[in-house]
């Protein structure tokens, strides 16, 4: 408006100067004595007589267009979105178990062997199997014992007895000569319904630790026939000294295998990592089945 104001002044300002100098005046004896224009656009002239006279409406150029002006502050934050879906849980396997669930349950089943022979101790891990005090463990624990005593969860000491074995296939069937009350059976899977990548974890008394056995987790790599001709289920998981005789646990739970050995030197005496060899279950479990259960 102030633009326009100013327009209207640039056209009118002629005008009065026109009619200064000729005398014209809107009423005899009376002079203009100024002008201005209202809100509605029309010049209103004051008269030297006190009186006004309008001069009708007078239109000025349109003004220029003004600046745009600043950009308002922003708005307020929108609703939070709605909650994504739930990502993946920390169990692991087809049936959910986690890791530490199987070895809260694997452990009172988990046996610590010690073995006298005429050329010293040997210490080993095994598995109880059966209700009448049967244990699975590794022939090459158990071969030459004299005596074999066998250390229970529960920190009994039990003296077994060398029932069965293959030392090709390398596994050894034990008893109990007194059978405790309460003893936790393992249960048993088969290996052949695993495969490369499930996940599994093995139980042992690694070093010969005691009292409480240790575990450690991983894959199965791979299933491979070693050069003593027999096959194996091949791991990452890690295996130690006193290892052989445990269990190789799946995630349901299962006993499939039962740790043997560990690659630790290849031919050209290299370090070799991660290779260790599991029983399959599948190729004892017809000679142990009468001991099961």
């Amino acid at each position: 408006m102030k633009n326009l104001y100013k327009a209207m002044a640039l056209l009118i300002a002629p005008f009065l100067v026109f009619v200064m100098l000729t005398g014209c005046a809107g009423k005899a004896g009376a002079d203009i004595m100024g002008a201005t224009v209202d809100s509605s656009g029309h010049l209103i002239m004051s008269l030297s007589s006190g009186a006004s006279t309008d001069a009708g409406y007078v239109v000025g150029p349109a003004g220029a267009t003004g600046a745009t002006g600043a950009a308002g502050a922003a708005g307020p934050t929108g609703p939070t979105g709605p909650t994504g879906p739930a990502g993946p849980g920390t169990s692991i396997g087809a049936q959910g178990i986690s890791a530490s669930s199987i070895i809260a349950s694997i452990t009172p089943s988990l046996v610590y062997v010690d073995v006298i022979r005429t050329s010293g101790e040997t210490i080993g891990s095994g598995v109880i199997i059966g209700k009448q005090g049967y244990i699975l463990t590794c022939y090459h624990t158990v071969t030459g014992a004299t005596s074999i005593n066998v250390t229970l969860n529960n920190g009994t000491i039990a003296v077994a007895t060398y029932i069965t074995g293959e030392q090709g296939r390398d596994y050894a069937v034990l008893k109990l000569n007194n059978i405790p009350s309460g003893l936790q059976i393992a249960t048993l899977g088969s290996s052949s319904a695993a495969s490369p990548g499930d996940h599994v974890v093995l139980g042992g008394f690694a070093l010969g630790y005691t009292p409480n056995p240790s575990f450690t987790y991983g894959i199965i790599s791979a299933f491979r026939k070693l050069s003593d001709g027999y096959n194996y289920i091949q791991t990452d998981a890690a295996m130690n000294i006193s290892d052989g005789g445990g269990p190789m646990i799946n995630m349901a739970g299962q006993v499939i295998g039962i740790n043997d050995q560990a690659d630790v030197f290849d031919n050209s005496n290299d370090p070799v990592q991660n290779m260790a060899y599991c029983l399959p279950m599948d190729e004892i479990i017809t000679a142990i089945q009468t001991y099961v259960g």
